[in-house]
C-alpha cells in the first residue's frame, strides 16, 4: 500500500510546484508590464507637454515687466509667483520637517515623528537626484532659450540647469510623505505641492516640462522615503505609477483648457468612447454608493476609478492624453492583479465624502470638458 501511494504524493508535490512556478512567472510578467507601462506613460506625456513649453513661456513673457526685477502685470500670477517660490524654497521645506520632528519627538507622537524624518529624507533623495540631472542634461532655463532649438549637454554654467525643477521636486517629495502618513491632509499637500510647480512657471524659471519633470521626482521620492527601505524596488515601481499617471491627468486638464475639441469622426470617436467608458466607471462604482454594509471590494472600486479616469481622458480628444493615461491606466490595472483582493470596511460617514469628492471632481471635469476648452491664452 505504501508503495502506492508514494508516486500520488510525488505527483502532488510536482504539481504544486508547476503551479507556485506558474504564479511566479504570472506576477514577473505582471510587474514587468505594468513598469514598463508606466514608463511609457511617463514618455508620452512628456512628449505631449513639450508642445507647450515655448507658448506658456511666451505668454508669461508677454505680461511681464522688466524692472531691475522682473514683475507680472496680472495680479494673481504675481501674488502665485511670489508666495510659491517662498514656500517652495528649500530652507523651509526643511524647516518644516524639523518642526514636525521636533512637535513628535516632543509629544511622543510616533506618526508625527516617522513623517518628520521621512520628510527629510525624502527631501534629500529629491535633491541628489534633481541636481544630478540638472547638469548632466544641461537644458537652458527659459530667459536663455528664446527658440525651441538648443543643445543638451553636461555643463555646469549657471542658467543651463533648468531640468527638472528643484522647487517642484522638493516640495512633491514632501506632500507625497505627508499624503501617506496624513491622508485626510493629503490633497491639501499636494495642492500646495503644485502650487510651488506654477509658481516656477509664472516666475520664468522654468518650463512647464522642468516643473513636471520635478513633481515626478518628487513624487517617487516621497514614495521610496516613506516606505522601509529593504522595499525600495517595489517603492520605486509604486512611485513610477504614480508619478506617470499624474503627469498624465496633467496633461489632459492642460490640454483640455488650451486647446478645442477635434473636430471630424476622430473627435466623435473619441467622445463616444469617453461617454461610454466613463458611464460604465460609474456605473461599476454604484456598489459604492447602495452599499448598505459601507464596505466595498478594493479590486471593483480600482477599476472603477480606472474606467472614468481613462473615459475622461478620451474626451479631451487628445491622442497624447489618450495614449499616456491609457497607458498609466494599464500599469495600475496590472498592479492590482498582483494585490489581494480583500474587502475594506469604512464608516458611513467616510464614504460619503469620498464618493461625494469623486463624483464632484467628475462634474467638475465634465464641466471643464464641456465649457472650458482652450480658455486659456496660449
Amino acid at each position: 500500500m505504501t508503495s502506492q501511494e508514494e508516486p500520488e504524493v510525488l505527483g502532488d508535490d510536482q504539481g504544486s510546484s508547476d503551479r507556485t512556478a506558474g504564479r511566479t512567472w504570472l506576477q514577473t510578467t505582471a510587474l514587468v508590464t505594468a513598469f514598463g507601462c508606466s514608463c511609457a506613460a511617463l514618455i508620452v506625456a512628456f512628449v505631449g507637454l513639450s508642445q507647450f513649453d515655448l507658448p506658456i513661456v511666451r505668454y508669461v513673457r508677454s505680461v511681464t515687466i522688466h524692472l531691475p526685477w522682473n514683475q507680472l502685470t496680472v495680479p494673481w500670477m504675481a501674488f502665485t509667483s511670489d508666495a510659491g517660490d517662498w514656500i517652495g524654497e528649500g530652507t523651509h521645506l526643511v524647516a518644516a520637517s524639523v518642526g514636525l520632528l521636533a512637535v513628535g519627538w516632543f509629544f511622543s507622537q510616533a506618526t508625527v515623528k516617522a513623517a518628520g524624518i521621512q520628510t527629510l529624507l525624502a527631501h534629500g533623495l529629491a535633491a541628489l537626484v534633481v541636481n544630478g540631472l540638472k547638469h548632466l542634461i544641461g537644458r537652458p532655463r527659459p530667459k536663455f532659450a528664446h527658440s525651441g532649438e538648443w543643445q543638451l549637454a553636461p555643463s555646469w554654467a549657471s542658467g543651463l540647469d533648468s531640468f527638472p525643477s528643484g522647487h517642484s521636486a522638493a516640495s512633491f517629495a514632501v506632500a507625497t510623505v505627508l499624503a501617506k502618513r496624513f491622508p485626510a491632509v493629503g490633497p491639501l499637500c499636494l495642492g500646495i505641492a503644485a502650487f510651488v510647480a506654477l509658481s516656477r512657471i509664472l516666475r520664468g524659471s522654468h518650463f512647464p516640462t522642468d516643473v513636471l519633470g520635478g513633481a515626478a521626482m518628487g513624487v517617487i521620492s516621497g514614495v521610496i522615503a516613506a516606505a522601509p527601505l529593504k522595499q525600495w524596488r517595489s517603492s520605486l515601481q509604486d512611485g513610477i505609477r504614480q508619478a506617470a499617471m499624474g503627469v498624465s491627468v496633467a496633461l489632459a486638464l492642460l490640454w483640455a483648457l488650451s486647446r478645442p475639441a477635434e473636430e471630424g469622426i476622430v473627435g466623435a470617436l473619441f467622445i463616444g468612447l469617453g461617454l461610454a467608458v466613463t458611464a460604465s466607471g460609474l456605473w461599476l462604482r454604484r456598489i459604492e454608493w447602495i452599499g448598505y454594509n459601507a464596505s466595498g471590494v478594493n479590486r471593483q472600486a480600482t477599476l472603477s476609478w480606472i474606467l472614468i479616469v481613462y473615459g475622461l481622458a478620451s474626451l479631451t480628444t487628445s491622442l497624447y492624453a489618450v495614449a499616456a493615461v491609457g497607458f498609466a491606466c494599464v500599469a495600475v490595472a496590472f498592479n492590482m492583479t498582483l494585490a489581494a483582493e480583500e474587502t475594506t470596511h469604512h464608516g458611513r460617514t467616510w464614504l460619503l465624502v469620498r464618493e461625494s469628492a469623486l463624483l464632484g471632481a467628475v462634474i467638475l471635469a465634465l464641466l471643464i470638458l464641456y465649457d472650458g476648452r482652450g480658455v486659456l491664452p496660449f
